[in-house]
């Protein structure tokens, strides 16, 4: 990975880690003060909001991220990028008012089946929270796009501080409807950078609407797809056949697995960009193999180590966190960590496959993948509930996976990168074992702190044994390291001595 990407990568995920932080204190904030029900009720209203941001993005969002870096190669100034975004933003509002009228005709009207008690509130609040979340994401993709990272993770910043200060104060007061507006002013420092994006003045850049539609269109089926089905549909079944109670449990289930997810997936933030960026240089259909690979790895690394990990403690971690009433939460957490492994790579995978326009083949894979979501979903979670909704997620994105690497081409040969991969899942199970041991063998906070440490040490010594970190990556870890603050400098380099000191 070149110096610019891996520097917006890890802008990328300091937003990440800001908004991972912020929506699990956010979690915990609601669990512990109102229970599982109504945690269960915020969850349910998260997912609405979530889904139906995603589906008015009609692919706009993506098609920014792919198409800017062209517009900057090809010599268009940012006053005119930013016109491009402003031209591109009007189907999303659209779309949004189209949905908001939709969400307010049918749960007035249907009012007596809502999934809360209160329910004129948090029907109302819940449509303010989807406009601002809807309008708000499009200024991520564009600053994303612009590869102004410094500027996206300032504005997360201040929306991840007013979103905790507004839910906490707001859960307090007014309960579950305090909460939830709480999560909604969140959103108003990204609505407010849209708004600025909207007020430019429009321009196509030279971009055919006849293109955009085409290539959009194929993109907004694909992505609402994704967002109705594969997007947390669980949450419905569950609250059809358990009731909103387990929609509570299940809720926290994501929210832990989320630590599993969010750092390697805002560490592949950036790719789109990259990968569109590197294409249009090479003049080429194909990427070699070693790019691919070295951002494979990179995401490995983080990845399978937290998702195997925190699968072995989430019982006790479960409970430790959120209390005694969440301990039926422990197997969903565990299940949905797991999860994290192919959900992450099917995310660079889809990155892959979107800078290349091979849309259509990540449609149908979406698709199949739907599939297998919604039938797995009615075998399972009236019988099994949130355990059987986790194994179904896991097996879905796993089909994803293996769909897209069959339809995955590079230049040069996948072998040693497949080798590797290996090795560091090797190494993340050896991780998972030593934490379970701790855990088992002591309870409570000291049991986690050591199980911890123990699936820390026990990885970087079994990266070492296997030499799973090939040269080309420590040398990427020892320049990083070398801008950390002086403090935290001789650890860093210690940690990279541990797991290839020969190589120091």
């Amino acid at each position: 990975m070149t110096k610019g990407i891996m520097a917006n990568s890890v802008l990328n995920a300091a937003a990440g880690l800001t908004l991972l932080a912020t929506g699990f204190a956010c979690s915990i904030i609601a669990a512990r003060l109102l229970g599982p029900e109504a945690n269960g009720v915020i969850a349910f209203s998260l997912w609405l909001t979530t889904t139906g941001a995603l589906i008015a993005e009609l692919g706009a969002g993506v098609t920014l991220l792919r198409i800017l870096p062209q517009l900057k190669g090809n010599g268009y100034s940012a006053e005119e990028r930013r016109g491009f975004a402003a031209y591109l933003l009007q189907p999303t509002i659209l779309a949004t008012v189209i949905l908001l009228a939709g969400y307010a005709t049918y749960y007035w009207d249907a009012e007596r089946l809502h999934w809360a008690g209160d329910a004129s509130e948090v029907i109302a609040i819940t449509g303010v929270f989807f406009v601002l979340q809807s309008l708000g994401a499009y200024s991520k993709n564009y600053l994303i796009g612009e590869q102004q990272v410094g500027a996206f993770l300032r504005i997360t910043v201040a929306s991840s501080v007013l979103q905790l200060a507004t839910v906490l104060v707001g859960a307090i007061v007014f309960g579950v409807s305090g909460a939830l507006a709480g999560y909604a002013i969140g959103q108003l420092p990204m609505f407010i950078a849209t708004l600025r994006i909207a007020i430019a003045r429009k321009n196509s850049c030279g971009v055919g609407l006849s293109a955009l539609i085409s290539s959009s269109l194929i993109l907004s089926i694909e992505l609402i797809n994704s967002s109705i089905f594969l997007n947390r549909i669980e949450l419905l079944f569950l609250q059809r056949y358990w009731g909103i109670e387990a929609v509570g449990f299940y809720a926290v289930g994501l929210s832990l697995a989320n630590l599993a997810l969010q750092l390697p997936v805002q560490l592949s933030g950036s790719l789109l960009p990259y990968y569109s960026e590197q294409m249009h240089a090479r003049a080429s259909d194909k990427l070699p193999v070693e790019v691919f690979a070295g951002v494979a790895r990179s995401i490995a690394y983080i990845t399978l180590p937290m998702s195997f990990g925190l699968a072995a403690i989430a019982p006790e971690l479960v409970v430790t966190i959120f209390g005694q009433p969440f301990a039926p939460s422990g197997g969903m957490v565990a299940l949905l960590s797991l999860t994290a492994a192919p959900y992450v790579f099917m995310q660079i995978c889809t990155q892959y496959l979107y800078s290349l326009d091979r849309v259509r083949e990540r449609t149908v894979i979406g698709v199949i993948a739907s599939f297998v979501m919604v039938i797995g979903c009615l075998a399972a979670v009236p019988f099994y509930g949130g355990e059987g909704a986790a194994l179904v997620r896991f097996l879905a994105f796993t089909a994803m996976c293996l769909l897209m690497v069959r339809r995955m081409e590079f230049e040069g040969s996948t072998r040693g990168m497949l080798i590797n991969l290996a090795k560091v899942t090797v190494a993340a199970i050896l991780c998972a074992i030593a934490a379970y041991g701790f855990v088992q063998a002591l309870t409570g906070v000291a049991g986690l702190a050591s199980a911890i440490i123990a699936g820390a040490l026990a990885y970087g010594v079994a990266l070492r044994l296997l030499k799973a970190v090939p040269a080309e990556d420590i040398e990427v870890m020892q320049k990083i390291a070398a801008r950390l603050p002086a403090r935290v400098n001789p650890i860093a380099t210690q940690a990279l001595a541990l797991l290839a000191p020969r190589r120091m």
